[in-house]
């Protein structure tokens, strides 16, 4: 009985979001109703003592919002650079760029999008500020398909929960006893195989769609009539941009300082935009400023609602879930334990590192987990948050190719929904071994 009282709160949030309320009404009921249950319990002696006004303040505002707001810097600031690239002309000129080399290959381009989109959320550790910069590049070349923006998420999802600079891993391989450069080297085989088949799914998508697809000629007319080398130079602040956000890290370690760091990479762009797309500085330092204003927009909420999901988690939620997940059989505890990773992600996976948090110091409780099954529940939990309504990528996603929140989502489902099964799948067989 206590366990139910503990899940209602969150199945009712859950609901609410399928049914596509607003997160933050969605939050509320389900905070409200956590409040009710931590009193209850009180009562039966199960909790020490209720959520009172301080810890509603203290588990919104410093916990939700100010984490949203202080490990997600980076983000806005990418985020704002490529709306000032992207109004500078760059990223148009760099589709017309590429479609002059690749002869009108869209399919090729759009996988080759997706691995670049890969590789960068790796190096960076991070997906939603490099999904900032590149979404908008394979929107203007292809427009929304459903195959493309799910390939895309797919590997950001698998990207920074392997990556060894990303805090997923670090918090995944704390788990599993591993030193971080040997547990990411473990995954790694992973990583690679899910980037070509995301990259193959981006070509699928558009291949199957063959003249169909014009919506990326558009944003390019204006530049049929330039000579190519006009046309390169116009490239400049969007390849650099491009090539700092995916390489800035490995640079910085062979200086004896860090110097490409987020908002000098952005200053440099707002300097190429200025030189070689012969944008006035006062309208790319607009720009810059009204770039930013979506994603802090979109961070602000997401805070309120994760201090909602922290006072279900006030409650021993998550640390009863995992406790039950580990009553399964030997044989399949791992399988279970992926399930239960990627179900609760959908609803709490604003931030994955704190899903993590909140599942991972219990299963690692459990006997007979393996450091491979420990990668495939962090796994599980970054492919949820791709299914996500409160998943910052996902906003990213939305603001990149201009649709819904939910149009994302309803994209994403069954392509997220097979990589998910996948992953339980080769859960399931490593039980088993």
């Amino acid at each position: 009985m206590e366990l139910i009282l503990m899940i209602l709160p969150l199945a009712v949030i859950l609901f609410l979001l399928i049914r596509k309320k607003h997160m933050l009404v969605a939050g509320l009921v389900g905070g409200i109703l956590a409040i009710i249950v931590s009193w209850i319990l009180v009562a039966t002696g199960t909790l020490e003592t209720g959520i009172k006004p301080l810890d509603i303040n203290n588990l919104v505002v410093n916990v939700g919002v100010r984490n949203m707001l202080s490990l997600y810097l980076a983000p806005v600031i990418y985020a704002a650079g490529a709306v000032m690239i992207a109004r500078s002309g760059s990223i148009k000129a760099l589709i017309e760029a590429l479609n002059r080399v690749l002869k009108g290959k869209i399919a090729y381009l759009a996988a080759a999008i997706v691995l670049v989109q890969g590789l960068a959320t790796y190096m960076a550790g991070m997906g939603a500020g490099n999904t900032m910069v590149i979404a908008p590049l394979m929107a203007a070349a292809v427009g929304f398909l459903p195959e493309v923006v799910a390939a895309m998420a797919i590997v950001t999802a698998v990207g920074f929960t392997t990556s060894p600079a990303s805090t997923e891993t670090a918090f995944t391989a704390t788990a599993a006893g591993m030193e971080v450069g040997n547990f990411a080297n473990m995954m790694l085989p992973f990583t690679i195989i899910v980037y070509l088949l995301g990259a193959g799914l981006a070509f699928w998508g558009v291949y199957k769609k063959g003249n169909m697809i014009r919506q990326g000629e558009k944003a390019t007319n204006e530049f049929e009539g330039m000579d190519t080398k006009s046309l390169w130079l116009r490239v400049i602040p969007a390849l650099t941009f491009l090539v700092l956000v995916i390489l800035g890290g490995k640079i910085n370690q062979l200086l004896p300082v860090p110097f490409l760091v987020p908002f000098i990479n952005v200053l440099v762009a707002a300097i190429l935009c200025v030189i070689f797309c012969k944008t006035e500085p006062n309208q790319v330092s607009e720009n810059l400023i009204d770039g930013s204003r979506y994603i802090l927009t979109t961070l602000f909420g997401v805070g309120i609602f994760l201090g909602f999901i922290n006072m279900i988690g006030f409650l021993g939620t998550f640390d009863e879930l995992a406790a039950l997940v580990g009553r399964a059989p030997s044989w399949i505890v791992t399988f279970v334990a992926c399930l239960f990773a990627f179900v609760i992600a959908i609803p709490s996976g604003a931030f994955a590192a704190g899903v993590l948090t909140l599942i991972l110091p219990t299963l690692s409780l459990i006997p007979g987990l393996s450091p491979l099954a420990f990668g495939l529940i962090a796994i599980s939990v970054g492919l949820g948050t791709q299914i996500s309504p409160v998943q910052i990528n996902v906003a990213a996603l939305s603001e990149g190719f201009k649709i819904s929140i939910f149009d994302v989502i309803k994209g994403n489902m069954r392509y997220v929904l097979i990589s998910g099964g996948a992953i339980a799948v080769v859960a399931l067989i490593v039980g088993l071994i």
